[in-house]
């Protein structure tokens, strides 16, 4: 017993907000918060595929909705926040600019909003439509202190807010990321400034301490670089992160006693935070971390609303009007019809201590490579490691499934680049995910490449880490080990707007892969048009993990090694 209380003695004082130093008294205040983020576009719910999941269904918001609502029977002033990454990740999301993701997520009585990178893939015009002034469709209270209108200088909307919830002044700060949707090009980001967000924190940190009793970080910057700068520029109490989809089972508690929590993606996770302040000064907290599973019934008129919302996407004849804002390119038909099977379980969200992890390399990623090379004829097929996407249980596929993977309208088209450029490209992708220092992170995670194997050293130099690189022969069938030198023909992504780039990379003798209209062909009807003659069923493991990659730092399993 005596080693048991010596024990708790110590964790109190490291995280001077722990759950277990506090005792319920009379001037005791406790205000609640409920955090959502990296929904994706997810309306509805998908499988679990992961290395510690069973298949069974996850997510949706209905399911989401029900958490929040007994959350609000237990305290109507609990206070739910967004953390972005919300309007773009589905066929509904991208063919309504957002639209149907706002008005669903209209009823769920938003709070406070810091827009992810990719809720500014419609542009400045459409992000204001949705969500600034008091003529918005959407208010949410969106909070952004490092994005700015690119003419004159100034914030695009208030940096932060301060709220007297139950006599406690609550100081909101809000973060999105500084990368931006720039996949899809400039003109998405026209009009507006990014910065990278350190600046910002230092400033308003300092600024808003001494004006409140409890300050909340609402970030999109991700958890590695939420924790680097919350143990640079101490003052936050709270953070509620979202980009990088860590999960936190346990929330990440600071030594300076900063909280940090992330809730995964889809809408599979739920974040709810008790805070307990004695004479204005927070002495605990109690973190759950709900997972959205079958066993929460869905709420009965959210159900009903994205039954309202889908409704046009799951009628054949209806679908077809809908079209890409990018590709200006007509929806095939219903996203809810099968286009394909698939022989495995088609994913990119493991943990880094599994076998095949997602910052490496996804099943999903696997396969999509594997249809770009094969339907453009090209030596190897390239993808960036996007982190959203969905599961896709073994059996059949369905159109939207697809859409969750590639939500943002690229052609298909095939160039030419020589073996030191994609020796580089390696590189950089690898550099860019597992870099020590959080601050070089490139976004996303390594690049996916069909056709093409290689090794890696997690922790080796810079330029360093991958070895044993070899392309497949196509007239052997054999891994052949790349020539520097050699021209490659390599397929991927291609927009208008780039037209001799693939997934940004600078090529030669770039060309759209066309249909037999000889129309250039999106890359979602590339898989549609594989599906029809074959079952996804991607080879695995294409890249060899030499070294292990660094352990966890935080008590849970990362996707992404922290630093």
């Amino acid at each position: 017993m005596k080693k048991t209380i010596m024990t708790i003695c110590a964790l109190a004082l490291v995280t001077p907000t722990a759950i277990f130093a506090v005792q319920k008294k009379s001037n005791e205040i406790t205000i609640h918060f409920a955090h959502i983020g990296d929904i994706h576009g997810h309306l509805i719910p998908r499988a679990h595929v992961r290395d510690d999941g069973n298949g069974m269904k996850q997510g949706g918001l209905a399911r989401v909705y029900t958490l929040i609502k007994e959350m609000r029977e237990k305290d109507d002033q609990l206070v739910l926040v967004n953390t972005g990454d919300t309007i773009q990740g589905s066929a509904e999301a991208l063919y309504t600019r957002g639209g149907a993701m706002t008005e669903v997520l209209n009823a769920f009585g938003i709070d406070y909003y810091a827009p992810g990178n990719w809720d500014w893939l419609y542009g400045k015009a459409r992000f204001k439509e949705l969500f600034v002034g008091k003529d918005a469709l959407s208010h949410w209270h969106p909070l952004i202190a490092n994005i700015y209108n690119a003419d004159d200088g100034t914030h695009l909307v208030e940096p932060y807010h301060i709220q007297t919830i139950k006599g406690i002044k609550v100081g909101f700060l809000g973060f999105t990321s500084e990368r931006g949707p720039m996949i899809v090009g400039s003109s998405v980001t026209n009009g507006l400034k990014f910065s990278n967000g350190d600046t910002e924190f230092e400033k308003y940190v300092q600024e808003l301490r001494p004006q409140v009793d409890l300050l909340i970080v609402l970030s999109e910057l991700g958890l590695a670089k939420n924790i680097a700068l919350s143990k640079a520029y101490p003052g936050v109490d709270f953070v509620f992160s979202s980009d990088m989809h860590e999960e936190t089972p346990r929330e990440v508690v600071l030594k300076n006693g900063t909280v940090l929590i992330e809730e995964g993606q889809d809408g599979t996770r739920v974040g709810e935070m008790s805070v307990t302040l004695r004479d204005h000064k927070v002495v605990g907290h109690k973190f759950t971390f709900h997972i959205v599973d079958e066993q929460i019934k869905p709420d009965a008129e959210i159900t009903a609303l994205i039954e309202q919302v889908r409704a046009p996407f799951v009628e054949e004849t209806s679908a077809k009007k809908y079209v890409n804002p990018f590709s200006k390119r007509h929806l095939k038909g219903a996203i809810n019809t099968v286009i394909g099977k698939t022989d495995v379980d088609l994913h990119r969200s493991n943990f880094s201590d599994s076998v095949m992890p997602a910052v490496v390399e996804g099943s999903s990623h696997d396969f999509i490579t594997d249809v770009f090379r094969i339907q453009s004829g090209a030596d190897i097929g390239l993808l960036r490691g996007f982190r959203y996407g969905t599961h896709i249980k073994t059996g059949n596929i369905r159109r939207e499934d697809i859409y969750h993977y590639i939500p943002i309208g690229p052609f298909l088209a095939k160039g030419e680049m020589t073996g030191q450029t994609i020796k580089n490209v390696i590189e950089n992708s690898a550099d860019g995910s597992l870099a020590g220092d959080a601050t070089d992170w490139k976004g996303g995670w390594l690049f996916a490449w069909s056709g093409l194997h290689y090794d890696l050293t997690p922790n080796a130099q810079k330029g360093e880490r991958a070895t044993n690189i070899t392309v497949l022969d196509k007239q052997t069938g054999k891994y052949l080990p790349l020539d520097l030198e050699k021209v490659y023909t390599v397929a991927g992504y291609n927009y208008e707007e780039e037209p001799n780039r693939i997934n940004k990379v600078i090529c030669d003798t770039v060309e759209p892969v066309k249909n037999d209209k000889g129309e250039a062909i999106e890359a979602t009807d590339a898989i549609e048009e594989y599906l029809k003659v074959q079952h996804a069923n991607p080879e695995l493991n294409r890249i060899k993990i030499i070294a292990p990659l660094s352990k966890p730092h935080y008590g849970n399993r990362e996707i992404q090694p922290l630093p």
